[in-house]
């Protein structure tokens, strides 16, 4: 005649909550650190000329292996002939071979002739620089503009002018500071 026998219930360890947690955060903590430690980095955002897109003190995510830098892409670039030596973040216009042209009276930037939609800018770009227009980027150049128009040192000013391509650091893919302003930066 067969019994059915009572196994004995093992209690609970008092911190296996606590150890099932720090397991969770592990599984999704390294992989994070991985990615930044080997495929990209964090910067803060200094000054405005990138607003509305980007504001001073965000913590951004930028990656910056196997990068090719694409027409709308955010990027950050190393610039230290300026007198900070910091670097920038702007957005791409226009690569190596492509005629720009601005419009200040309409305030229209253009490349290859068609006009950009620019909804990201923080208003019409009324100020062409001191670069006459059109203007051909050079071969391994690129030709970026901050999205706040009215306030950004970049390839519309000699002072900077069309940027090599190895002085970029990366691309801007996502805002992770503030947490209630974290998101994906994208291209236009």
């Amino acid at each position: 005649m067969k019994r059915n026998v009572d196994l004995e219930q093992t209690p609970p360890l008092p911190y296996q909550g606590l150890n099932d947690w720090m397991r969770s955060v592990v599984t999704v903590f390294l992989p994070f650190l991985f990615i930044l430690t080997f495929m990209g980095q964090t910067r803060a955002v200094e000054g405005v000329s990138m607003e509305p897109t980007l504001v001073a003190g965000e913590q951004m995510i930028i990656r910056s292996i196997l990068y090719t830098p694409a027409r709308g892409d955010v990027i950050i670039l190393a610039r230290h002939d300026l007198e900070d030596g910091a670097a920038l973040v702007k957005r791409v216009i226009a690569l190596a071979g492509d005629v720009v042209d601005i419009d200040t009276g309409t305030g229209t930037v253009y490349v290859n002739g068609l006009a950009l939609d620019e909804p990201y800018t923080s208003g019409p770009t009324t100020f062409a620089g001191n670069i006459t227009y059109p203007y051909t980027v050079p071969p391994g150049r690129i030709f970026v503009i901050g999205d706040n128009r009215g306030n950004s040192l970049d390839s519309r000013s000699s002072r900077l002018g069309s940027v090599d391509e190895r002085e970029i650091i990366g691309q801007v893919v996502a805002v992770i500071l503030p947490l209630n302003r974290a998101r994906l930066v994208g291209s236009s």
